[in-house]
């Protein structure tokens, strides 16, 4: 008993934030820039008096958007229809004659059911339909003409958060997670066979039962990144500079396709580093395909030990630029996700300078994996 009393005196400490003050400083600067914006264009529309009751409500949709953007809540469809949608239910309910404390109540729960069922839930909605429902003298003067600084001021929040969020860093309107498989088949992602899966997310929120306020996509991406640092810490420190090859072969950008055929040929490889310079700066990568695709065909019998390719193509010309590449330090986890859901066959890894020091190829992390493995079995 005393222990369960512990639990639930402590729950009302506040929980550590996972936001730095850099993040604090971003959303601040962010509202304090639209704010004046919101309030110019009321004052030009509507006039001061009612453009002061609804800036209560567009201050919580700017907290909302700048500093919660990955939110439901935040999104455009949750700002602009929550809001046009509960203001229609609050001057609806202001121009009926209720009481104003049965206005009240009718106006926040009608508000809330509708913004669920329409999957637009704005909690500052709920106070704009309030304001709506028994505003003062000025708000129930212009009736449904509201709809229109509303509208526009939403349009005004969610124009600025697109612009300023992703250039500070926050993609918004957050993006869905791709389900595309990049072998174009219906297989899930090799990462995810013997993960979670989508249904097992969806089972877990009916069973969680509560509404939560994070979006089924991000909800999929925490788990995730929890699983990596789990798997992280399991393996330890094992990085690409203990996997990598380093007696690599490579070209120039001006090498003829045909001896770089002849080297992949000569040493059994796959793909081909480019690179620049004394320094060996890395610049593009060439495959067998990339190759296969520049051959001309002879009549009859093809043999693929005897390409002719066309004459005068460099690498310069097929080369994929620029690189999917890793640093030495780059840990086994991010290694095993480039190149089994990215669909790559070969990792270059370049220093600080992006001078190319190695190469790890898919068979190098199965071997890696395969001693891992080993060294973890029980004696």
């Amino acid at each position: 008993m005393h222990d369960s009393l512990s639990l639930w005196f402590r729950s009302f400490i506040p929980a550590p934030l996972n936001a730095s003050p850099k993040e604090w400083l971003r959303a601040a600067f962010g509202i304090a820039l639209v704010m004046p914006l919101v309030f110019c264009a009321g004052y030009w529309t509507v006039g001061t008096p009612l453009t002061l009751q609804i800036m209560g409500p567009a201050g919580a949709s700017a907290v909302l958007v700048f500093v919660a953007s990955s939110s439901p809540f935040a999104q455009p469809w949750a700002l602009m229809a929550g809001n046009v949608v509960a203001a229609l239910i609050g001057i609806g309910l202001g121009m009926s004659g209720l009481p104003s404390v049965l206005s009240l109540a009718l106006a926040a729960c009608l508000s809330l059911i509708c913004l669920f069922s329409l999957r637009c839930l704005h909690p500052p909605s709920i106070a704009l339909s309030l304001v709506a429902a028994v505003g003062g003298a000025e708000v129930h003067q212009l009736g449904f003409a509201l709809i229109g600084p509303v509208l526009f001021y939403s349009l005004l929040l969610v124009a600025v958060a697109l612009v300023y969020n992703n250039l500070t860093g926050h993609p918004y309107p957050k993006p869905r997670l791709s389900r595309e498989n990049v072998h174009h088949t219906h297989d899930l992602s090799p990462g995810e066979r013997m993960s979670f899966t989508h249904d097992d997310v969806d089972q877990a929120l009916r069973e969680f039962g509560e509404y939560v306020d994070v979006t089924r996509d991000d909800l999929e991406r925490l788990i995730k990144q929890t699983e990596k640092h789990a798997l992280r810490r399991s393996m330890g420190e094992i990085t690409a500079a203990h996997v990598m090859s380093r007696d690599l072969r490579w070209h120039t950008p001006d090498t003829f396709i045909e001896q770089a055929w002849q080297t992949l040929q000569a040493h059994r490889l796959r793909s081909l580093p480019v690179v620049e310079g004394d320094d060996h700066r890395l610049v593009g990568i060439v495959t067998q395909v990339d190759l296969l695709k520049h051959f001309h065909p002879q009549p009859g019998r093809l043999s693929f030990g005897q390409l002719n390719f066309l004459r005068g193509t460099k690498l310069r010309a097929i080369m994929t630029s620029p690189v999917v590449s890793v640093t030495a330090d780059t840990h086994m986890v991010e290694l095993v996700y480039l190149l089994s859901d990215r669909g790559l066959h070969c990792l270059p890894v370049i220093d600080a300078q992006q001078r190319l020091i190695g190469m790890i190829t898919q068979t190098d992390l199965i071997a890696a994996l395969y001693r891992n493995w080993l060294k973890h079995l029980p004696d």
